[in-house]
């Protein structure tokens, strides 16, 4: 059966090819810059605590393309891609051949200041690893936006792909922002490329603004709250475990029966509030009074392992 698609579906693709996903591309490409601004500066400094001579990282580009344009570029550039909160592809990273010679040659002790050529032959293990190292710091530099938020980048990101295997990793289609970077020292300069798909962007953009549109005198308000509740009451209750039972054992429970504790009934006690497990107890006594002594925050794992082991 031939299903023929609605003359309004090939004009939407085309407006969402040329304007992005929100139709204003102007706003795209300032978030995007926005972020290429922040980022720039956090890069430097992750990558110059990590190497033994300072880089210098500065914005070269901010354009709006699409997420397979992530690949361009020479068959012997670095590709790693990262997953973040918001999608399995939320930031591709990209070293151009020069930016890969220029952090091998100043990993391993080179000189700052002499002239580094770009590579021209395929990337050898070493250098991928450095490459690998290299994008693990921009990831991270990605993830520590201050106040501004960051991308919720998966640490630690896959390894750095080239070649064959990056030329056939497939993108999901859509508009994404790619910002350029530049990586440089006194005399070199290569490229990092940021590829993001401009959702991650928009959603960004609009969690910022509903978070000010909200924004009250929140530090006095929360510190009143913050005072309420922790004066508030809660109900605790203490529990020690009686045993195990069968199903017909139980059924022939009467009144007036005794039921023998077990002889560590008394220290596997537990300390509940709103039928929430909080203590791992004993119970005790002091004088006339009895008492139940705190041993341990509750693990509700650790209790499950060690009913298991008990049988």
């Amino acid at each position: 059966m031939n299903i023929t698609a609605s003359p309004a579906e090939p004009r939407d693709l085309v407006i969402e090819r040329l304007l992005g996903d929100t139709g204003e591309p102007a706003k795209v490409h300032s978030a995007a810059r926005r972020l290429a601004e922040r980022s720039a500066p956090l890069i430097a400094k992750y990558l110059t605590e990590m190497l033994p001579e300072q880089v210098f990282v500065e914005v070269a580009d901010v354009k709006l393309a699409r997420m397979a344009d992530a690949k361009a570029g020479k068959a012997n550039q670095a590709m790693t891609v990262a997953i973040t909160m918001a999608s399995p592809d939320g930031l591709v990273m990209t070293l151009d051949p020069q930016a890969i010679a220029i952090l091998v040659h100043l990993m391993f002790g080179g000189d700052a200041n002499r002239d580094v050529a770009p590579l021209d032959r395929d990337l050898s293990s070493i250098e991928m690893g450095v490459s690998t190292l290299v994008l693990q710091e921009v990831a991270r530099a990605m993830n520590a936006q201050g106040p501004d938020g960051g991308l919720g980048v998966k640490l630690p990101v896959g390894e750095a792909t080239t070649g064959t295997v990056m030329k056939k990793h497939v993108f999901r289609d859509g508009p994404s922002a790619r910002i350029t970077l530049t990586i440089a020292t006194a005399v070199s300069r290569g490229m990092l490329t940021l590829t993001l798909p401009q959702r991650i962007l928009i959603e960004d953009r609009r969690v910022k603004a509903e978070e000010e549109a909200n924004a009250v005198p929140t530090t006095e308000w929360r510190s009143r709250f913050s005072d309420e509740v922790m004066r508030s009451t809660v109900r605790l209750e203490a529990s020690m475990p009686l045993g195990r039972m069968t199903l017909g054992d139980l059924t022939g429970l009467a009144l007036g029966q005794v039921i023998e504790l077990a002889e560590n009934a008394q220290t596997n006690a537990v300390i509940a509030a709103r039928g929430k497990t909080l203590f791992a107890c004993e119970f005790g006594k002091l004088g006339q009074n009895y008492t139940v002594r705190i041993r341990r925050p509750f693990d509700a794992t650790e209790e499950t392992i060690e009913g298991i082991v008990a049988g």
